[in-house]
């Protein structure tokens, strides 16, 4: 009985260290003029939409046979970080370390698993794998807008 116990808390205390976590949020503005959203993001990753005007980026990563401090580095250094580029009317989201080269730590390969969540505005739609594109509804509403706007100016400038 002492043998299984001892050789089950061995097992328990190997996996309770081989397994390192860090979750990273990143943040981007979505402009009210931007209609479309390219998405070049190296990691395989799953969409929800939310009320909001932001892309948030939830980015969980797990190392096996690796320590915090490396994860740590790895973060730091970018490695899971998304950039920001764009002009007024799209964006893109693209990965900054898009070659993933392999880790060692203590002469072992580390291997990392990757999830990645974008919660994106509701009033966003995701096409294919690369492209997040704003509603129909939406964009015909702002022009209609926009054209409003343009009308009550006009008018304003005949009677001066």
């Amino acid at each position: 009985m002492k043998k299984i116990i001892t050789v089950f808390l061995v097992v328990f205390a190997i996996t309770l260290q081989a397994q390192v976590q860090k979750t990273i949020h990143q943040t981007f503005d979505v402009e009210e003029e931007v209609t479309q959203i390219g998405l070049d993001i190296y990691d395989e990753f799953e969409v929800e939409y939310w009320a909001s005007n932001t892309v948030m980026v939830v980015t969980k990563v797990e190392l096996t046979s690796g320590s915090q401090h490396l994860l740590d580095f790895y973060a730091k250094e970018g490695r899971y970080d998304l950039e920001v580029s764009g002009k007024s009317t799209s964006m893109k989201l693209t990965s900054k370390d898009k070659v993933r080269r392999g880790m060692k730590y203590r002469d072992m390969m580390v291997y990392e698993v990757v999830k990645m969540k974008l919660l994106i505005p509701e009033n966003f739609e995701l096409r294919g794998k690369t492209q997040l594109v704003r509603k129909k509804e939406d964009v015909a509403v702002q022009e209609k807008t926009e054209g409003e706007e343009k009308v009550e100016t006009e008018e304003i400038d005949e009677e001066q």
